[in-house]
């Protein structure tokens, strides 16, 4: 009877050892497939543009990133007028607002007014095309009530100022 008691215990501490080895190998495989997890993540701070679209890249003189070109379509028309235009560059774990054209107008870096819209015949606004030579600038044009564009006296440029480093609004030639 004590044999029996013996090997029942010896066969409860192998089946013990066999578990805990088990788990012991279960968890170092997983450490090894799993992505270390520590106290810091990543953020993406373009998240919070989500709906807008990214179309353009600015860059500078010397090739450096000025920001990017991002927009939101008005869903009243489907020929590719926008009812909001930002230009957003990374900050950080957040995006500064480098410019912005939405209903109320254009507006700078300090968010404020460069040239306010009228509503009462604000109908929205196109991108230009992109001018290969100059990635350092933008024009957009107003649309009218059936989203065509204007005549070119409703065109406006925003070109970076290399000496105050920001962007800034000026009537297209």
């Amino acid at each position: 009877m004590i044999a029996k008691m013996k090997r029942k215990i010896i066969l409860k501490n192998t089946i013990l050892r066999i578990i805990i080895c088990m788990l012991a190998f279960n968890s170092i495989g997983e450490a090894s497939v799993q992505p270390k997890k520590t106290a810091s993540f990543q953020i993406d701070a373009f998240a919070i543009l989500k709906g807008y679209k990214r179309v353009r890249i600015l860059r500078g003189k010397d090739g450096e990133l000025l920001g990017y070109i991002y927009v939101n379509e008005n869903g009243k028309y489907t020929n590719g007028v926008l009812s909001v235009l930002l230009v957003v560059k990374e900050k950080g774990t957040g995006l500064d607002t480098l410019y912005r054209i939405d209903s109320k107008g254009f507006f700078n870096s300090q968010g404020k007014i460069e040239l306010k819209n009228h509503a009462k015949n604000y109908y929205g606004f196109k991108l230009h095309p992109e001018l290969k030579r100059n990635t350092d600038l933008f024009s957009v044009g107003d649309v009218n009530n059936k989203g065509k564009m204007e005549s070119d006296d409703n065109d406006f440029l925003i070109d970076w100022n290399y000496k105050n480093k920001t962007f800034g609004y000026d009537p297209a030639p």
